[in-house]
């Protein structure tokens, strides 16, 4: 019964997805993983290709674009409602950034980042602050442990 329900749902997600990319004035599409920019409108280190998901490791993430902040020592994270954006935060390797990350919504979530043993929650309407290492190579993926089978998931990436 359980099972069915959750078929329901994946159908209906799928089904307004679609819509709403029917409806998109988005010409270019994102093919997954992180999208690059056309167009003159956002600067070099700021993606605009927002909405959808992208893949990040083995999660579904939804979309809200990617920075860089190479060479920056803090960044704002805004945390809403089954997003944060940037989705992609990108930076050298080994940089250590402090992340201001404001949770937008009224709900409870979280920012996880399992590898490096950081786990903070954040109520509504609140801020809160925590410093990640970017890795040597690759990505490390974040999460919010309240929300991440809903697609709130992100990525530190060099």
């Amino acid at each position: 019964m359980r099972g069915s329900r959750l078929a329901k749902l994946l159908v209906l997600f799928l089904a307004l997805g679609l819509v709403a990319a029917a409806c998109s004035s988005n010409k270019g599409g994102t093919t997954g993983g992180t999208a690059s920019t056309s167009g003159s409108s956002p600067s070099a280190t700021e993606s605009s290709d927002e909405g959808g998901t992208i893949t990040i490791g083995s999660d579904e993430a939804n979309d809200h674009g990617s920075k860089d902040f190479t060479g920056q020592d803090d960044a704002s994270i805004e945390v809403d409602s089954f997003y944060f954006e940037p989705t992609v935060v990108k930076g050298s390797a080994g940089q250590q950034i402090k992340l201001e990350l404001e949770n937008e919504s009224g709900t409870t979530h979280n920012f996880t980042l399992a590898d490096q043993n950081i786990d903070q929650d954040i109520e509504g309407g609140q801020k809160v602050e925590v410093t990640v290492t970017l890795p040597q190579s690759g990505f490390l993926e974040f999460f919010c442990k309240f929300h991440k089978a809903s697609g709130m998931v992100g990525e530190l990436s060099v």
